[in-house]
Parts: structure tokens; sequence; C-alpha cells
């Protein structure tokens, strides 16, 4: 990260500073204007001679390893970024960055979030990087191919090399490679549409994300200091040695950078370029907090002992909603089953039951027969007074000592026979008929002692 001071475009230092010098740079930082700002000297980030020089104003990296100033008594101060954890500015050692590019739509600028990434400005992917081991060039991919394509094409690289992203350097270093503009044979013009670049974690296949750069992103242009007049420049230069291979800011201006320094993760992602995107900031959280969380599109494909894991695409996130409600829609339709028939069962147990119509409403002990219904001499009823008695008269009511009534001397049969059983009135006995009436079951006891019968015979 460059901060340039008030100094960066002060004429007793460039004599030839641009009148935009300020504007063109984002404005310059004015230290007696900060309550905060403690000048401690001045360091570089690489001493490989790569990379921006120490002379403009300010450079400090984004990492969280310590700052070392050997000029000061070999004094050690937190870094940038591990300072705005430790005050809780930011809740995470992570940021993600692009350089932005003015030949895109209405000129796009670049863009720095600490701990977090925008959504609207890149293209997802599944590939994620592991950094480095070497802290001075942590942010390392293999660089497995470079194409370019237009009225021909062609691979400018035959084998893969480790290639370090840095965002302080504009200028893409590579080893010596076929068909560049200064290589080119006579005659031939070189104009291609885009170069490609194909990354990975991995020297040969794995997985991969190419960036592609149009040729306007190679079509730079050089102001003072560097220049004493603005010019167009290529910014391509030729590694002395594998240390120098670097992707730099002309490959950010395509790609979207997210590092996550807790996971030692990153992720390199094409740039998105939609006119009518709104920003959707995502945060990346602190390892310590427990919360998953990735730098950029995709983490680290590996599960480490604190449980980190990758984060999910959109879609995969939509379908795990649906997966859920579907999932609550049938615990809820389970749950609504057993709490209706627990109500049902507790609803039957105090309800007393219904009474047996059948039995209420059933026939009586000793009904009258059935029979054929005769109109004309309707049967009286049974055990009715005239049933039993009509045909029988003592002699209060006249009957006479010969047995005839000496009223209308009709003749009745005897109604009862010698046994005391009923009789029809013409000398046949009637058998009962038994039908079952309600009630009550009465326990049985000990057996009735038998009376003896007298022997003294009926007189």
């Amino acid at each position: 990260m460059v901060v340039l001071s008030d100094y960066g475009c002060s004429t007793s230092v460039f004599t030839n500073a641009p009148s935009d010098c300020a504007v063109s740079r984002g404005t310059l930082f004015n230290a007696n204007q900060s309550s905060s700002w403690y000048d401690l000297g001045l360091f570089s980030i690489n001493e490989n001679g790569v990379g921006l020089e120490v002379n403009l104003g300010g450079i400090f990296g984004l990492n969280p390893q310590p700052v070392n100033f050997t000029s000061l008594g070999n004094f050690s101060s937190p870094s940038f970024l591990t300072t705005l954890k430790n005050q809780g500015k930011i809740p995470s050692l992570s940021w993600s960055y692009t350089a932005g590019a003015q030949y895109r739509l209405k000129q796009v600028y670049g863009q720095l979030i600490f701990s977090g990434y925008d959504t609207s400005r890149f293209v997802e992917n599944s590939v994620s990087f592991t950094m480095a081991g070497d802290i001075t060039r942590d942010l390392v991919v293999y660089l497995q191919s470079i194409s370019y394509s237009g009225s021909t094409s062609a691979t400018l690289l035959s084998d893969p090399i480790l290639t370090f992203i840095d965002s302080t350097d504009p200028n893409l270093w590579m080893p010596g490679v076929s068909a560049t503009p200064s290589r080119r044979p006579s005659g031939l013009q070189w104009t291609p549409r885009v170069v490609s670049f194909r990354l990975s974690d991995v020297a040969t296949g794995g997985a991969a994300v190419t960036i592609t750069l149009p040729y306007n992103a190679f079509a730079l242009t050089a102001k003072a200091p560097l220049v004493n007049s603005s010019s167009h420049y290529f910014p391509l230069k030729r590694a002395a040695n594998s240390t120098q291979y670097t992707l730099g800011r002309v490959f950010l201006q395509e790609a979207y950078l997210s590092v996550d320094y807790e996971r030692n993760t990153f992720n390199v992602s094409a740039c998105s370029w939609n006119e009518n995107s709104q920003q959707d900031i995502v945060t990346i959280t602190s390892k310590d907090s427990g919360s998953t969380s990735c730098a950029g599109s995709a983490c680290s494909s590996g599960t480490n002992s604190s449980g980190d894991s990758s984060p999910l695409s959109r879609g995969t996130v939509a379908g795990i909603a649906i997966a859920a409600l579907v999932g609550v829609g049938i615990l809820a339709a389970i749950l609504f089953f057993f709490i209706r028939r627990q109500r049902q069962k507790t609803a039957y147990k105090a309800t007393p039951p219904e009474p047996d119509v059948s039995v209420l409403s059933g026939p009586v002990h000793n009904a009258p027969p059935s029979g054929p219904s005769d109109q004309s001499s309707p049967q009286p009823p049974f055990w009715s007074p005239d049933a039993i008695f009509g045909g029988v008269s003592d002699s209060n009511n006249g009957r006479s000592n010969n047995g005839h009534s000496s009223g209308s001397g009709r003749t009745h049969e005897q109604s009862v026979d010698d046994r005391g059983m009923e009789l029809d009135g013409h000398g046949t006995q009637i058998t009962p008929v038994y039908h079952e009436l309600p009630g009550s079951a009465v326990e049985k006891t000990r057996p009735e002692p038998e009376l003896e019968r007298p022997n003294t015979p009926y007189v």
C-alpha cells in the first residue's frame, strides 16, 4: 500500500511535477493534519530490486508481520493491519483489493476493503490458494500458462512457474517468452485481443482460474516523475531469475484479490464488469470467533483444527434453505398429527359411552305373539281382565248352577286348566314368549333352602 505525502508532488522534489499530480494519485496525506501520526522513518517492502522505491513518501505492507526499524535501535512495531484489529477497528487480519480499470465502463476505480470483500466486483470460483512460507513473498501462485488470441493465437509460457502477486509494482515480471513485442519476427504485427493467465495452487492439473486481460489493460501511460513527458508504455519486464517473477498491479486491473492471514489462504477471481451491480460487502470474521469465513469467493479446500470450512455459493445456500424449510414443514405436520391424536384419545376417555338404542327400545317380557291381523275381530290385550275373566262369571255376576250365563246365553270355555296354565279360550294352552328387558345383574348368593312339601294332600 502506497501513501503519498505532501512532498510526493512538490516542485521542490520534482521540478516537472504535473498540475494534476495530487488528484491523479488519490490526493496526498498531510502528516501535520493527523493527530495519531508518528514518523518512525522509511522502510521498503522488496529488497531484491523489484517494486517501488522507498522515496515516494511512505510504503507499508498489509500483512500482519511486525515492522522492524533497524535505524531506530532494532525497534519493532505491530503492523498496520494488526493494530487495526487490536484497536477493534476491524474484526480479522484480512483484506481484499482490486486496482480498478480506467478503460472499463465509466472508469472503474480501485477498491481496498479491510476484513471483507465485495461480491459485486468479481466472478465466484472454487479455487483457493495457500500462502507460501516466505513472508516477503507469501501470495504466490502457480502460473500454469500464458496465452494470447487475436488474428493468431499462441502459448507464451511453456512450463509453469511460481509467481508472486504484488500490488506495489505496476509491471509483469516474466521469464523470456516468445512472441513478445520486443522479439516479434520482422514485418509481423503483434496485435492480440486478449491475454489469458491460468492460475492454480498446483503446478499441473488441479482446479484453476483464468484471468483474461484485454489489450487496453497493457496500454498504460507513464507520467512524471517516472518520465519527463507523458508517454505510453507496455508494463512487461524481463525477470533476471525466479525470485523476480511477479504479477503486478497491471494484472490486478482484471483480478480481484482477497487475503485471509489468519487462515493462511487467499483467493484470486476475475473481475465482474456490471454497471448496474450494487455493492455487497461480506465480512471476513476472525478465526478466533469460531465462525466460518473465506477470502474472496472460496476458502481452503482442506479442513484445519479449528473447524473452519469453505463457504457456500449462493445457489447452495438457497438449496439448503429450501431443504430446511421442507424439513421444518414435515416436522410440524408430524407434531400436529401426534397432538391431534392425543387430544382425540383424551376426549374419548372423558365422554361416557352412549346407551344401546336396541336395548332401550327392545321388546318386553311376555309380549303378545305375532300373528295374522284380524281387523274384524280384534284381540283383547294380553293379560287384561277381559282376556282372563271375560268368559267366566261367578254367582255374583248371574252365573247359573249349570255353568250357562244368565245374560246373553253365550257359553265361555275355561280360561285356565287344572294346573293353572293359561288357555286361549278354546281349551289350548298358551306358550309364553320371553324377551329380555334392560336391567342390572344381581350377584347370586347361596341357594335358598328347598321347602319341604307337606304330606297332607290338598282338598
